[in-house]
């Protein structure tokens, strides 16, 4: 095949619609059934801690690996998206979480939960996770804030129907049966896959061109015996991008999201354990979920549109989302009527849709288009780490205390040190990567801009050169 020809059209700019409504349909789906199931999976908790007979820290492990892997392996699944595409991570992530899940409807204990459920299903869903996200950041670019929050916005219909529909499935089909269900469902994943089609921009040519120009100047200034070596070492510096951790903007935004989360993640786990310790039914504690659900998804979809409008900046309208998570988990110990947690659960859920909404916005800020898929990757390898912390900690505080007070007040805590990471980000002066980009690259210039302005005709490239 290295012989034949290829037809590729290079875009200057993402085309800010078309097919990328399509795109934006398929990250809303994986959002809707894959992260709108892992919150809801509070509702397990209870039955296999019960089942089980374990603490509340270490059964809380099961749902905190189950998401910290996911996104602990984000930059795993944007390497390997790079090396095939995104459309085959996304199919092939819904098969193997579908098996996941039915393995785990076999468990006999936590360690087999923590296993089949928390390291496998967790990477399955990795695969289908990210590269969403990343293909709406190359489809989108003026509308950009808006289409991740209508994708995004999945996430609360999500948690609104699927949180009391598993409690149901539970009643009547046990946990074992439910997770038979769940993998059905999941297995539907592969169809998002298939609506990710790619999209071939002019950045991604400079970037390569500009990363291999490194590459061949490293090479030349090495011994010969050495070349073989460095060639290796530099294309998976390449495809990981380890450079984005030395960026300080960047990096002060990855340490300030990894707080967020640790304190953030405690709700999906303990809420409805909490709100049956303090007299509240099972059904009613369920759906507190929902509640969150409903007010996620409307302001997803608000934050979305206003960080678009341009009233404030990008970043203060996720610092308000950041804070608001903050404040609203040091009044949890204050709620002690259903009432007053569906109060504060609507309030959690509209900050969480604020600052969720423009996470991967944020992101292509710092890191510009070609770079978006390892941003992305490392800024959930800190939110991985972060899941995987928050649940079992806030666990053990409550096997310590007899109650979540210490575990919401230390929460809150957490979030609002996050928050002041933020401000020393905007101390920091940094340039717009997708300028610099093609600014520094020299060699890009030789490329003929009307042959790719139109479509052309080139050798077959390596597949993580033409898909992303």
């Amino acid at each position: 095949m290295s012989g034949k020809g290829k037809h590729v059209q290079y875009l200057d700019q993402p085309p800010d619609g078309g097919w990328g409504w399509m795109v934006v349909l398929s990250s809303f789906l994986v959002h809707a059934f894959v992260i709108g199931s892992i919150k809801s999976f509070g509702v397990f908790y209870t039955v296999f801690r019960e089942t089980f007979d374990e603490g509340a820290g270490d059964t809380a492990f099961i749902n905190s690996t189950l998401v910290g892997v996911m996104l602990i392996c984000s930059p795993i699944t944007s390497a390997l998206s790079r090396l095939t595409s995104c459309r085959v991570m996304v199919f092939t992530g819904g098969v193997l979480a579908s098996v996941g899940l039915i393995v785990s409807s076999f468990a006999t204990g936590v360690m087999y939960l923590l296993v089949s459920l928390g390291l496998f299903t967790g990477f399955a869903m990795s695969l289908m996770y990210s590269p969403c996200l990343v293909m709406v950041g190359r489809y989108f670019d003026k509308r950009r804030a808006t289409a991740n929050g209508i994708g995004l916005s999945g996430n609360g219909v999500g948690m609104f129907a699927l949180s009391p529909l598993y409690q149901v499935l539970i009643d009547e089909f046990s946990y074992r049966g439910a997770l038979l269900i769940i993998a059905g469902i999941t297995l539907h994943g592969c169809i998002c896959g298939a609506l990710l089609r790619p999209i071939h921009l002019r950045e991604d040519q400079d970037h390569k061109a500009k990363v291999d120009r490194k590459h061949q100047n490293k090479i030349d200034n090495s011994a010969s015996s050495c070349r073989k070596c460095t060639t290796t070492a530099s294309k998976l510096l390449h495809i990981f991008d380890l450079s984005l951790l030395t960026d300080v903007p960047f990096a002060l935004f990855f340490f300030s999201h990894f707080g967020t989360v640790l304190g953030y993640s405690i709700v999906f786990v303990h809420m409805v354990d909490h709100a049956r310790s303090i007299g509240v039914g099972k059904t009613e504690a369920s759906f507190l979920i929902s509640v969150m659900g409903i007010t996620e998804f409307i302001f997803r979809l608000i934050a979305g549109w206003f960080a678009d409008v341009g009233v404030i900046s990008r970043l203060h309208v996720y610092m308000i989302g950041v804070a608001g998570v903050g404040v609203c988990n040091l009044f949890v110990p204050l709620c002690t009527s259903y009432a007053a947690l569906v109060t504060y659960m609507a309030f959690y859920g509209l900050f969480s849709g604020v600052f969720h909404s423009l996470i991967a916005v944020l992101v292509r800020e710092y890191t510009g288009v070609a770079r978006l898929s390892n941003g992305i990757g490392w800024t959930f390898l800190g939110s991985g780490a972060a899941y995987l912390l928050g649940a079992p900690i806030a666990g053990w505080l409550y096997d310590a205390t007899g109650n979540y007070k210490v575990s919401f007040y230390s929460a809150g805590a957490m979030i609002l040190v996050s928050l002041g990471v933020l401000f020393l980000e905007k101390c920091v002066k940094h340039d717009n990567p997708d300028l610099e980009t093609a600014d520094n690259d020299t060699s890009s210039q030789r490329i003929s801009r009307d042959a790719t302005e139109t479509m052309v005709t080139e050798p077959i490239l390596k597949e993580w050169e033409t898909t992303v």
